[in-house]
């Protein structure tokens, strides 16, 4: 999956000409943080909310300071993903040799995360803790597989203050009672388990929180 295929295309962008409060008013409406801005298809960065704040209501945007944060078309969803992370951004423009094509905003990923990666197929999540030297992905999808069930996400993450890893995965049934004594008798700590389809709001706090695990 490539970052052209989850463009954004109704994403409004803004000119050098608008006014901060003109600039504010599209972000609080669109709930982004972030603004591509854009002269006859040339892409001239990205200005923040926090930047706009700073400024008088009546300034124009080419007073305010441009990011040059920008992605290309075929930067794949998992990099695009790390790039968020690592600018603090929710709005990525995707550039093509100095034109603005369109922007890959959380939103996007999200539903890329939803339908493509298996967060929003139904079945149950379960989380584990373990030390890095117990992480065994084959073994963690066997015991899964002769339980009669199938992973359909999985996701690695280190605890904060700790040397324990989080491993965060989603089964195609909500019957887990079994899997989960078929994890304990082979010495996996289960942290908690969900029994039901991810909601919406539950799984963006899980991406703001992959997000965050993502800064340096």
């Amino acid at each position: 999956m490539r970052a052209q295929r989850i463009l954004n295309m109704d994403l409004p962008v803004l000119a050098l000409t608008d006014q901060v409060s003109r600039a504010l008013e599209v972000m609080d409406e669109f709930k982004v943080m972030h603004l591509p801005v854009v002269e006859e298809d040339v892409y001239k960065g990205t200005v923040s909310e926090a930047q706009l704040l700073e400024l008088d209501a009546s300034a124009l945007i080419a007073e305010a300071p441009l990011s040059e944060e920008s992605i290309g078309m075929e930067l794949h969803l998992y990099d695009v993903v790390a790039r968020m992370g690592w600018s603090d951004v929710d709005v990525l423009p995707v550039v093509h040799e100095g034109l603005y094509r369109g922007a890959v905003d959380r939103a996007a990923v999200l539903r890329f995360l939803a339908k493509r990666a298996g967060w929003g197929f139904p079945g149950s999540t379960i989380v584990l803790e373990l030390l890095p030297k117990d992480l065994s992905p084959g073994e963690l999808f066997r015991i899964v597989e002769v339980d009669g069930a199938q992973v359909t996400s999985y996701n690695v993450a280190a605890v904060e203050n700790s040397e324990l890893l989080e491993v965060t995965f989603k089964v195609n049934t909500e019957e887990i009672e079994s899997l989960l004594s078929s994890l304990q008798r082979h010495e996996y700590t289960v942290q908690s388990f969900y029994n039901a389809p991810e909601l919406e709001d539950e799984m963006r706090a899980r991406f703001d929180a992959f997000m965050k695990y993502l800064e340096p």
